[in-house]
């Protein structure tokens, strides 16, 4: 099997399965309770906090939240902040948790602020900010990486800006495909107010993720009861899933430089593929949608979309899938809808050029000769789909 789909899950690293084998025998008291077994698990889980902000450099005016993943500290955070008035806004081509929330918000009466025509390939072009004052936006949220394009809003330039143009203005990221890959400066987190994170997408277990919340903020919390985590989230915590998170995030930042100089190779190979296939490959025409050079101010190198009308990306996706070879269409929140990828159309593209894309990203397990086999099946799953969609595209006239 060649696994191209690390965007929308990892598998989970060896290490991290033994550590989470060990904390399932041994770390199953509650942490909430105060004989022995559960004070232990309590100081476990305290430390472990303290292990991942050290690993994600967070100063000590912020807290570590656990949740069950980046889509609930997704809306802890936006209806925490925000429900039900206070504006937020966004570009509109983040991930469907963020996309849904402000949604739900608008439903009440409180549309987000667009800053969809500041963008340039799902990234914030700062002159948008001017607007923010405008219209008493209490906090703006972006993707630290957009997780269909890969594009990259770098944090320390986005808090520098946000100084200078809507000082009033909070940040928060979405930091589910970044971590592990792109790290956040040291001198930015005074300037973030929010940060999520997902254990699943670097090679943790699911069901387990962060926020990491700017202490001096209170939140409304969204789950009641036992108000355990500062009275923000309650819930028993699950210790192993901490353990293997934890322990996740230990191997992915010993591991980032390696694996980024990895997913360079692999980008360039694929890219480089994909440009001689165009020039080979009668017929084919590849359009990338978000690949500014190998700039990692502006572009993850671990996800690469682009589209190759008119044979359609969901087609093309099964025809290798037969081969052993899984890629992705884009955000797997949204994989079941027949709509386009709101986010390629966001970004310009036409209903047509959205629905036939492809998203490849990578993880440490992928190679250069899976790259090069992805290629060749792709090529002759495009050379024999082509004809059966030209011709539905001459009926359609």
């Amino acid at each position: 099997m060649i696994y191209l789909d690390n965007a929308a899950t990892t598998p989970m690293h060896p290490e991290v399965i033994e550590a989470m084998t060990r904390s399932f025998r041994e770390d199953y008291a509650n942490s909430g309770v105060v004989y022995r077994a559960g004070l232990d698990a309590r100081r476990k889980i305290e430390y472990l906090a303290e292990q991942i902000a050290d690993l994600l450099r967070v100063p000590a005016t912020h807290r570590i939240l656990f949740t069950s993943g980046a889509s609930e500290s997704n809306n802890l955070f936006i209806k925490g902040l925000c429900f039900p008035d206070k504006k937020v806004a966004s570009l509109g081509l983040e991930h469907p948790s963020i996309r849904a929330t402000l949604d739900y918000l608008s439903s009440l009466g409180n549309p987000p602020v667009p800053l969809r025509e500041f963008q340039t390939e799902g990234r914030l072009g700062f002159e948008g900010l001017k607007i923010l004052q405008q219209n008493r936006v209490r906090l703006l949220c972006l993707s630290h990486v957009n997780n269909e394009l890969g594009s990259v809003n770098e944090p320390a330039s986005v808090v520098e800006a946000i100084r200078k143009e809507a000082p009033q203005v909070r940040l928060f990221l979405d930091g589910a495909q970044a971590v592990g890959k792109l790290p956040v400066a040291i001198k930015a987190w005074p300037g973030i107010s929010g940060y999520s994170a997902s254990a699943h997408k670097f090679q943790g277990p699911k069901g387990i993720g962060l926020l990491i919340l700017d202490g001096r903020l209170s939140l409304t919390p969204q789950i009641h009861g036992g108000k355990q985590q500062y009275g923000v989230r309650s819930g028993t915590l699950p210790t192993p899933l901490i353990v293997g998170l934890a322990e996740a995030l230990k191997i992915a930042v010993r591991e980032e430089g390696a694996n980024r100089d990895l997913y360079i190779k692999l980008t360039r190979r694929l890219v480089d593929g994909l440009k001689s296939l165009s020039q080979t490959t009668s017929g084919l025409k590849v359009r990338f949608n978000s690949l500014a050079g190998i700039d990692l101010d502006r572009q993850s190198p671990a996800i690469v979309n682009f589209s190759f009308p008119p044979v359609e990306g969901e087609v093309l996706l099964h025809h290798l899938e037969e081969q052993g070879i899984y890629v992705g269409l884009g955000s797997a929140c949204s994989a079941h809808s027949k709509e386009p990828s709101q986010i390629l159309t966001g970004i310009g593209l036409s209903e047509e050029e959205a629905y036939c894309s492809l998203r490849i990203s990578f993880g440490p397990q992928n190679t250069l000769a899976e790259v090069d086999r992805f290629l060749d099946r792709f090529a002759k799953a495009y050379d024999s789909l082509l004809p059966v969609f030209r011709e539905r595209k001459v009926l359609r006239k």
